[in-house]
């Protein structure tokens, strides 16, 4: 299963405050992840970069995972990563108040196990949908889901990046976890808003009907935002499933 990390500072930030990558454990199981830092200064990037790191440590320190235990195991693992995280943003002032978003998916043979803090997103994508498995800790978008804004309000709403959960905020956090058959599906897809906010997502789907390597979807997913004058970095990781390339 050849899935790939893709990132773009984009044309208006002096740093990249994403991280990511697709990491495998001793038994060749598959990891993949997605965070997008915050903070002042440099503590967006330090954050991110630390949340990554210790999550591809302790994933490629293991044997295999059972399907079983997956739920448990990214539970454990992201409680760890953010009490240390939490930790870490209380020792220096500099770094106070710095989080990071995370969307991390665990793969089988017929399965995926997801999970999320904050607003970077999962998808699974067939010829016929983009469908989106993840849903934003917003503050917005716990309105649209409370029936108190519509789509199109959500989507232009000047509060829409306001994040009401990411690791790092407090001493303990409860991410949310999916978990799909693939079946259906030919890729799997996490994103930064860097790519949702500046891409719409019949363009995303699009992009994986039209292009027919993984390597030509995520360059053509990241020219998009940029084409779209993009004002955030972009990060994408796109793993193929059973009827992808």
């Amino acid at each position: 299963m050849h899935a790939r990390f893709f990132t773009d500072i984009g044309p208006s930030r002096n740093r990249n405050e994403d991280a990511g990558g697709v990491y495998y454990n001793h038994t060749g199981q598959m990891i993949a992840v997605i965070c997008d830092g915050m903070g002042g200064h440099n503590a967006g990037h330090i954050a991110s970069t630390f949340v990554n790191e210790l999550i591809r440590m302790r994933f490629e320190s293991e044997n295999f995972i059972e399907f079983e235990h997956a739920e448990s195991w990214l539970r454990s693992t992201i409680s760890e990563v953010n009490r240390e995280l939490y930790k870490q943003s209380h020792m220096d002032d500099a770094k106070h108040g710095m989080g990071t978003t995370l969307v991390c998916a665990l793969l089988y043979d017929n399965h995926v196990v997801i999970a999320n803090v904050g607003d970077s997103r999962a998808y699974l994508i067939n010829e016929r949908e983009l469908r989106q498995v993840t849903s934003d800790h917003t503050f917005v978008n716990h309105l649209l889901l409370a029936g108190g804004l519509t789509p199109e309000q959500a989507k232009n709403h000047p509060q829409r990046n306001f994040i009401t959960k990411v690791i790092g905020s407090d001493k303990r956090i409860h991410p949310d976890i999916f978990v799909y058959d693939f079946n259906r599906y030919n890729y799997i897809m996490l994103t930064t808003d860097g790519l949702t906010d500046f891409v719409e997502e019949y363009a995303i789907h699009e992009a994986f009907k039209s292009e027919t390597f993984i390597n030509d979807i995520g360059n053509q997913l990241i020219q998009n935002a940029l084409d779209n004058s993009a004002r955030d970095n972009i990060s994408i990781v796109i793993a193929p499933l059973k009827g992808g390339r």
